[in-house]
């Protein structure tokens, strides 16, 4: 099995639905990343189920906030209703994730966020001297 790794922020509030007989808790999110060698974002769409989801909509609260989600791709084919054709796509389903303390600038830091932020991670620093380019 595959498995990937992406650091990025919160683009929109995280989507939380329930669904079917089983209840399923679903959480749809985005975050944008940088793309270091041009200085443009790149976004991607996760989704999480069940006890991931809702830690997700408990903790990836502020737009902006850096979260680092380790997810597998999954088959995610059904059939359109309005078009009755199947349709073939992936998913992003989040396995794992970490919030980052936030940014000291952070507008929508709150006097909550400030008493559990001394139990996470240090802002990483992204900036592009802290990478190293590989080519291939």
């Amino acid at each position: 099995m595959q498995i990937n790794h992406h650091v990025g922020r919160l683009v929109r509030d995280v989507n939380f639905t329930v669904r079917g007989e089983k209840e399923t808790k679903i959480a749809y999110f985005k975050l944008a990343m940088n793309d270091l060698k041009d200085g443009k974002a790149t976004y991607i769409d996760y989704v999480a189920f069940n006890k991931t989801a809702e830690l997700i909509l408990d903790y990836v609260t502020d737009i902006g906030q850096v979260v680092e989600v380790e997810f597998v791709m999954r088959n995610h084919n059904y059939t359109d209703k309005k078009k009755g054709q199947k349709v073939y796509a992936m998913q992003n389903q989040v396995t794992k994730f970490r919030i980052y303390k936030s940014n000291p600038s952070s507008k929508n830091q709150s006097e909550q966020h400030t008493e559990t932020d001394n139990d996470l991670p240090p802002y990483p620093d992204f900036s592009s001297n802290a990478f190293e380019y590989v080519e291939g």
